[in-house]
């Protein structure tokens, strides 16, 4: 039995809601994990990890909503696309949970550690991620295009931030021996950041290809600003 057209519009803003949620869960676990890491906070560490079962559930969930959707109204065009991009979106945001729950694992891993350096370019890092995440997410449920491009130029920045952090932790280690394990650790939670801003960027040209139906454009041309 197929939907009329307002109910397909009522199901599939319940969809974007269920997104906006799902990506403001997982903004909070990496705020949530990057201030377990600066404050050595193995509690809200925790809470972080056990919330990675909360986003895989809304994974789940919102899959289900969309394939049930299109079987139900076998969408075209531009309401395919939305469907198609809101089921990429929910991995990419799945993904950025886990990361978070790397960087959560860190953060207990490193609890009772005299850090050897002031934590200020990982916060800042999860700063900037974290406002690519919701401007990308802001995009997909406003349908602005000019937001996708600021995701996608921001990029530029967490690259920049992520290799002056990676060329500094690998002098420390090459400079002290006894500062390699936690300066790897460190090193892994920029990683973790920098690809947490990798999957904004996958989530904002799923947008574009969304509201334009057109894909390889966009990413042709962040790779000729890089």
């Amino acid at each position: 039995m197929s939907l009329t057209r307002t109910d397909f519009e009522v199901q599939l803003d319940e969809i974007r809601r269920s997104l906006l949620e799902m990506g403001t869960t997982v903004d909070t676990m990496v705020a949530q994990a990057t201030q377990a890491l600066s404050e050595q906070d193995v509690d809200l560490a925790e809470q972080v990890i056990a919330n990675d079962d909360t986003v895989d559930a809304m994974d789940i969930e919102i899959e289900a909503a969309c394939m049930r959707l299109i079987a139900l109204q076998a969408p075209v065009a531009r309401d395919l696309r939305l469907l198609g991009t809101a089921i990429k979106v929910i991995t990419d945001l799945e993904r950025i949970g886990d990361h978070a729950v790397d960087i959560a694992k860190v953060a207990r891993k490193l609890s009772t550690d005299s850090f050897f350096k002031p934590l200020v370019d990982l916060p800042k890092m999860s700063r900037a991620v974290r406002e690519m995440l919701r401007n990308s997410m802001s995009a997909f449920v406003n349908h602005d295009l000019a937001l996708v491009d600021r995701v996608v130029e921001a990029d530029d920045e967490i690259d920049t931030l992520f290799h002056k952090l990676r060329d500094e932790l690998h002098q420390h280690m090459r400079s002290d021996s006894a500062l390699v394990v936690q300066a790897s650790y460190l090193l892994f939670v920029a990683h973790y950041l920098e690809r947490i801003a990798d999957h904004t960027v996958n989530i904002a040209e799923r947008v574009y290809f969304a509201e334009t139906g057109n894909l390889a454009q966009l990413a042709l041309s962040h790779k000729t600003k890089s």
